[in-house]
């Protein structure tokens, strides 16, 4: 008797065992996935968005539609935010957000830190589609023709917030290379700052992100219409070997280890990321199915049609890549957020 129990409990746990990945596999058919973006129709990520949405499907069991929301606001913080606090918690939602996301908690960029009411490292980031490279770019009828200048005169650049690469960037700039940007926030997306130095409202921007640009202005840089001065980045993007490094112009030792801290969440890039209590094994199903989407030929054919650049890091990788941000000596983060944050 004992035995013919011990055999019926081990037929059940075998049958456990054997159920719990189906029923993983199973979850997503006939089901919907929002995919919130925190920005603005028309921009790099939006575009990167768009893009991976069409073809993400394809890669998860079960193939679910993906519907895009858009929700730009402070950086993407406002997305970030929902996704942590209000969002179901099943996979059915995800989020395409700023690379400095993650470490709001610590810098607080877009305003006091506890504005972000999250802990970065609870999220299950799924995966970020490109390394990000900030540049400083010039309209061709500026007075800006070297990277040079700008530590010589006023450099008027543009923003579309406190938040973003375009103001952030300048401040850090400014601060550690003697740079003199100044910069005009306000703007309300990519589109509007293009057209902004079209008409000489601003000579460029000062933290444009190359997937970006090369996206949205590939045309104008094969014309000379726009100038990249430098790149704010640790080592250089392999399609501009001539562009200079902003830490080329950084001489001071304690002023360089700041800029490392304030350039090492770019490697982030282009982050996907889910809310915290997803199942692991949905986790595991979704972070699969964005680096197999991100190697789809179908897709990196139309990304090149597009300019978009896909340098993937896993999911695994950016957590990791947190957890070494917030082990970050308090005296460093608190010298780079009160450069970032200053007016």
């Amino acid at each position: 008797m004992i035995g013919a129990f011990r055999k019926l409990f081990a037929a059940g746990a075998v049958c456990l065992s054997l159920s719990a990945p189906a029923l993983a596999q199973d979850f997503y058919a006939g089901k919907q996935i929002t995919m919130i973006c925190g920005f603005g129709v028309g921009g790099g990520y939006d575009s990167y968005a768009r893009l991976i949405a069409r073809f993400l499907p394809k890669y998860i069991p079960g193939a679910p539609s993906i519907v895009l929301q858009n929700l730009p606001a402070a950086g993407s913080l406002v997305a970030m935010n929902t996704l942590a606090n209000s969002a179901p918690r099943d996979g059915t939602t995800i989020g395409a957000v700023q690379n400095h996301i993650g470490v709001e908690p610590l810098m607080g960029v877009t305003g006091p830190v506890e504005n972000a009411k999250y802990d970065a490292r609870a999220m299950n980031w799924l995966a970020s589609a490109a390394k990000e490279y900030p540049l400083v770019v010039g309209w061709h009828t500026a007075p800006v023709r070297d990277f040079r200048d700008v530590l010589a005169r006023e450099m008027v650049v543009g923003s579309s917030g406190v938040a973003t690469s375009d103001t952030v960037y300048a401040r850090v700039m400014n601060e550690l290379a003697g740079t003199k940007f100044r910069v005009i926030e306000g703007y309300a997306d990519n589109p509007s700052l293009g057209v902004a130095m079209e008409n000489g409202e601003i000579m460029g921007r000062a933290g444009w992100f190359l997937s970006s640009v090369m996206g949205t202005q590939a045309k104008a840089i094969e014309e000379g219409k726009l100038r990249i001065l430098v790149q704010v980045a640790l080592d250089k993007n392999p399609q501009l070997p001539n562009v200079p490094l902003i830490a080329e112009y950084i001489k001071d030792p304690e002023k360089l280890a700041q800029l490392q801290f304030a350039l090492s969440w770019l490697p982030m890039g282009r982050p996907f990321v889910a809310p915290p209590g997803v199942p692991a094994e949905r986790v595991k199903l979704l972070r699969d199915a964005f680096m197999k989407t991100f190697a789809d030929p179908e897709l990196l054919a139309e990304a090149k049609k597009l300019n978009l650049d896909f340098s993937p890091i896993s999911g695994e990788d950016i957590q990791a890549l947190l957890e070494r941000l917030y082990a970050t000596p308090r005296p460093v983060i608190d010298r780079v957020r009160a450069i970032m944050v200053s007016k």
